[in-house]
């Protein structure tokens, strides 16, 4: 597949619009920018991985692994793909990567119910356009990303046979949840070539075979296809108001510049998006605080997780076959199946 990056030389020194990170907050920024016919600049400090480039084995794995700890030190190249944040309260995995988590999360698109939308410490502003949100927001998502049901007519996986088990033990019910995964071989309205899902279970270490649909099938080479450019292994330290507009510092990844405390290379801009995940632009806005921007006093606070909680069981009476193939071809193996293809509802239960 054609590289979406271009080479850091290619840089301007100005753009209209700069956005920093490729997940799904600057992936759609990017895309909605550059249809809009502005002049778009994208950073991601992650590398590129296009399908075939994900790691597969374990050694292959742990040399894309990278650890923030609880001390201040990092370990690990600061492009590594997996990218874990240790600390007291909560840890934190992420993808660094173009794309972001995107690559390696579990393909799972469901809507927020509304009373996730009751907490009262939502800003007034997101509250109002709810409405907008559910009736448009959450269409053009859908629109894009193309989230479907694990299909009926596909092998019977003994894993989705478990869960029902399980929720009929519960007086639950089961159902197939959408997930941005695609079964079928063909050329994709971005015009990217995808193929069916092999069933071989890596979702979540980054799919080989072009079938799950991360950013980097849709929302970013539709943000090429309109002019966009893309520079990945750029990591943004600060912003700063520079006159009417706004001066990005980042630092190059690949140069070692960043080993040496290089003075930052920087690009300017008419307007900002930093989309760096939750704990990305919350660091670039404190770091760019410290240089004298005016921020929210809320900055940093009523940070929570999105409420993943994993459990294990093994030696059980039943084969699950839920672990992915790695390196092993697909065509040789029972099917594992995406990483999640049905949930357990107990709501109404006592």
């Amino acid at each position: 597949m054609a590289r979406l990056s271009s080479p850091i030389e290619n840089i301007k020194d100005h753009y209209e619009v700069v956005v920093i990170g490729s997940g799904y907050g600057g992936g759609i920024a990017a895309s909605r920018m550059a249809r809009a016919g502005r002049k778009v600049c994208l950073l991601e400090r992650g590398k590129e991985f296009q399908p075939g480039e994900y790691p597969n084995t374990e050694i292959e794995a742990l040399g894309e692994m990278q650890t923030h700890q609880p001390d201040g030190t990092h370990v690990g190249d600061r492009t590594g793909l997996f990218d874990l944040h240790r600390n007291p309260d909560m840890n934190v995995m992420i993808g660094c990567g173009l794309g972001g988590t995107s690559l390696l999360n579990a393909n799972v698109s469901l809507q927020a119910e509304p009373r996730v939308f009751d907490d009262p410490r939502w800003p007034g502003e997101v509250v109002s356009d709810l409405p907008t949100l559910v009736a448009k927001g959450y269409a053009l998502a859908e629109e894009m990303l193309k989230p479907v049901p694990y299909p009926e007519d596909f092998p019977e996986l003994p894993k989705l046979k478990a869960l029902e088990a399980s929720a009929k033990a519960l007086n639950g019910k089961v159902y197939r949840t959408p997930i941005n995964v695609t079964f079928k071989d063909g050329v994709n309205h971005v015009g990217v070539e995808q193929h069916a899902c092999t069933l071989c279970g890596d979702c979540c270490s980054g799919c080989n075979y072009g079938a799950k649909n991360t950013l980097i099938m849709n929302y970013l080479p539709d943000a090429t296809n309109h002019g966009a450019e893309i520079y990945t292994r750029t990591a943004v330290r600060y912003v700063e108001r520079a006159g009417g507009g706004w001066l990005v510092h980042y630092q190059l990844l690949d140069s070692g510049r960043e080993a040496f405390d290089a003075p930052t290379l920087t690009v300017s801009a008419d307007l900002v998006f930093i989309s760096a995940g939750t704990l990305g632009s919350t660091e670039i806005l404190l770091r760019s605080r410290e240089k004298g921007l005016t921020t929210s006093d809320k900055l940093g606070q009523h940070m929570t997780g999105n409420g993943d909680v994993l459990a294990f069981g093994y030696n059980g009476d039943g084969v699950i076959d839920g672990i992915g193939y790695g390196h092993r071809d697909p065509k040789t193996m029972a099917p594992v199946g995406p990483c999640i293809t049905g949930v357990i509802d107990l709501r109404g239960k006592p």
